[in-house]
C-alpha cells in the first residue's frame, strides 16, 4: 500500500516541488501587491492548498495525455503512467479527486471567481494537448498559471486594476521564459515525435528570445515599483533579479539538457528573491 501511495505522489509530483513554487510565487506577488502588504490569511491559506492540488492535477492529466509520447523520450519514459506502474482509471481517479478539491476550496471562496475558476480548470486540460497542435504552448501554459492573479485582486480589492494586469503579464511572460528552458532540454526527442514547444518554434532564437521575455518581467517590475512608489529596498531586489537572469542566460548557452533544466529551476530563486523585495517594501 506505501508502494502505491508512493507512485500516486510521483504522479502528481510531489518529490519535485519546483513546479508548486513557480505557480505559487505569481500568487504571493498579488496578494502582497492588491491588499499593500497585508493579505487576507485565510483567502491566501485556500489558495496555498490550492496551488498544490492544481499544480498535482496538472502533472496527472498531463502524463494521462502524454504516456504514449513520454515512453520514446529519455527524460519521460520512466514516469509512472508511461511506465505502467499505475493504470489510467487510477491516474483518472487520483485527477477528479484533485479537481473535486478545487472545487470545495472554490465554495470557501464565494462565487466572484468562478468564472475564472473555470477558465483556468480549462486550460489546465488543454495545456498537454496543446503541445500536439499549437506552436507556442507555453503560452497555453502562462495563461494558465496568470489566471490566479485576477482571482486574487477581485477577492482582495473587489476589482482589476492596472497592477493586476501587469502582474498577469509578468506572470505569463515569466512562465513561457522558463518554460521555454525546460523545453530546450527535450528540443531534440520533440522534434523527432512532432510536437510544438517555444523552443522549437523560436528555433536558433530561443535564448534571445527567452532574455527579452526575461528583460521585459524586469521592466514591467520595474514600473510597478515607480507607479506604486516602492521604496529603495525593493530597486535593489530587482536589481539582484537581473543577476539572476544573467546567469541563467549564460547556463543555457551550452544548450545541454542538464543545463537547460538548472536555468529552469533557477527560476525559483528569481521569484524568491521579487518576493522578498515586496515584503521588504511593505514592512
Amino acid at each position: 500500500m506505501l508502494a502505491k501511495i508512493k507512485l500516486y505522489l510521483q504522479l502528481m509530483r510531489v518529490d519535485k516541488p519546483i513546479g508548486f513554487y513557480l505557480l505559487f510565487w505569481p500568487v504571493l506577488w498579488a496578494f502582497l501587491v492588491s491588499s499593500d502588504g497585508s493579505p487576507n490569511l485565510y483567502y491566501l491559506i485556500i489558495f496555498i492548498f490550492g496551488v498544490i492540488a492544481t499544480r498535482s492535477a496538472g502533472c496527472v492529466i498531463n502524463d494521462y495525455f502524454d504516456q504514449k509520447i513520454d515512453i520514446k523520450v529519455e527524460r519521460t519514459k520512466n514516469r509512472v503512467l508511461a511506465s505502467q506502474n499505475i493504470s489510467n482509471e487510477e491516474a483518472l481517479v487520483i485527477f477528479f479527486l484533485l479537481i473535486f478539491f478545487c472545487f470545495i476550496l472554490l465554495l470557501m471562496l464565494g462565487s466572484k471567481i468562478f468564472l475564472f475558476a473555470i477558465f483556468s480548470f480549462l486550460l489546465l486540460v488543454i495545456y498537454p494537448l496543446s503541445k500536439r497542435y499549437f506552436k507556442l504552448p507555453q503560452l497555453i501554459l502562462g495563461l494558465a498559471f496568470g489566471s490566479s492573479i485576477p482571482m486574487v485582486f477581485i477577492l482582495e480589492k473587489n476589482a482589476i486594476d492596472f497592477n493586476c494586469l501587469l502582474l498577469y503579464f509578468i506572470t505569463i511572460s515569466w512562465a513561457i521564459v522558463y518554460d521555454t528552458y525546460y523545453a530546450m532540454a527535450d528540443k531534440k526527442d520533440d522534434k523527432k515525435l512532432g510536437l510544438k514547444s517555444s523552443a522549437i518554434f523560436f528555433g536558433d532564437n530561443d535564448i534571445k528570445y527567452s532574455l527579452y521575455l526575461h528583460l521585459f518581467v524586469i521592466f514591467s517590475f520595474l514600473l510597478l515599483g515607480f507607479l506604486n512608489n516602492f521604496n529603495v529596498i525593493y530597486y535593489a531586489f530587482i536589481l539582484i533579479s537581473m543577476l539572476v537572469v544573467l546567469y541563467q542566460n549564460i547556463l543555457v548557452r551550452g544548450r545541454k539538457p542538464y543545463q537547460c533544466i538548472a536555468a529552469f529551476e533557477n527560476n525559483n530563486i528569481f521569484g524568491l528573491i521579487i518576493t522578498f523585495g515586496l515584503l521588504l517594501n511593505y514592512l
